[in-house]
């Protein structure tokens, strides 16, 4: 008579039915067909950095090392004496684009994560994320027999990890120096951000000193919304996250994109039906393609314009004592 429960009944209820053959070997297909979505993800985020030096592009100014720069000594790192990242991090990445297979993606996740050690501690922070994640799937891959059983137990763990590495990554934002305002990085590059935007939309220069003073608490709110949508929402989550990382990549001046692709890269883990049905994803992606274009040329139109106003004189301004006089850049 209690509202919410029931009296549970007296027999024993039937067993269930056994799962039919075909059911296991659909769930298999899918966990793979998942599994193979992440791996080509993956490779994109590895050939990046190879792409931008191939192609004499400047790229994000943290971007995964791929040349002889080892700062524990001269001639310290194995990378110093063997070139691994152009034959061998290179080719495996490829391949494992075109064939990704369970031994092919366990060499090359182990070679990264033999890489990433081989140079540290002179690596980026995301590098040590992107190694925690990794080195499960070596793990994972070595002790499975296909790749729908390394799937069921690596997408599960890297999930969880990544939800622990941004919850982290916002705790640390609950410093009092990350709240004043004067130095710190949030509105910093809030102001860098702006400094791009104005130009194409005057408007916003009315509300630049309150983005700026909300700047510390804006980015700390989206850091820990990040990880609990993923958790409680992952498809809301995967769209927050693919937003935040993206006013990244808009930064006109310090270009610290590497952290945004790789985290980006790995977002699909989130949404395995869509991993998994890559093909059908991929054909609602050509639907959504015309706006896609849209968004690009727009994401072109400002980059020639800030290329056009770097070249014209810069226009002095009186120093207010304001927080937003002395913070934000003035580019032009």
């Amino acid at each position: 008579f209690v509202p919410g429960y029931q009296v549970l009944p007296t027999r024993p209820a039937a067993p269930a039915p056994a799962p039919h053959a075909g059911t296991d070997m659909q769930s298999d297909a899918q966990q793979h067909a998942a599994l193979a979505t992440y791996a080509r993800f993956w490779c994109l985020h590895q050939l990046a950095p190879f792409a931008d030096q191939a192609f004499a592009l400047a790229g994000a100014m943290d971007h995964r090392m791929i040349d002889e720069s080892c700062q524990t000594g001269p001639g310290a790192c194995l990378r110093a004496h063997f070139d691994y990242d152009w034959l061998v991090r290179l080719p495996l990445a490829l391949a494992c684009l075109l064939f990704p297979g369970r031994r092919l993606l366990l060499l090359a996740h182990l070679v990264n994560v033999v890489g990433w050690a081989d140079r540290m501690p002179a690596v980026w922070d995301y590098m040590c994320w992107c190694a925690l994640m990794e080195a499960p799937f070596v793990l994972a891959a070595a002790t499975s027999s296909s790749m729908a059983e390394t799937a069921r137990k690596f997408l599960p763990a890297m999930r969880a990890q990544l939800v622990v590495l941004y919850f982290s990554a916002a705790f640390w934002k609950l410093t009092s120096s990350w709240y004043d305002g004067h130095y710190s990085c949030s509105t910093v590059l809030m102001s860098e951000l702006l400094s791009g935007l104005e130009p194409l939309f005057p408007p916003l220069a009315t509300l630049s000193g309150l983005m700026l003073h909300a700047a510390p608490a804006l980015v700390a709110g989206i850091e820990f919304a990040v990880p609990a949508l993923l958790l409680l929402q992952p498809r809301h989550g995967v769209l927050l996250a693919l937003v935040f990382h993206q006013t990244i990549n808009l930064m006109p001046a310090t270009y610290a994109g590497g952290f945004s692709i790789a985290m980006c890269a790995r977002q699909i883990i989130f949404l395995p039906a869509a991993a998994a049905g890559a093909s059908a994803t991929l054909r609602r992606g050509v639907g959504f393609a015309p706006r896609a274009v849209g968004a690009t040329a727009l994401v072109a139109v400002t980059t020639g314009v800030r290329l056009f106003l770097g070249h014209t004189p810069a226009t002095p301004r009186p120093h207010s004592g304001h927080p937003s006089a002395t913070l934000r850049p003035h580019l032009g």
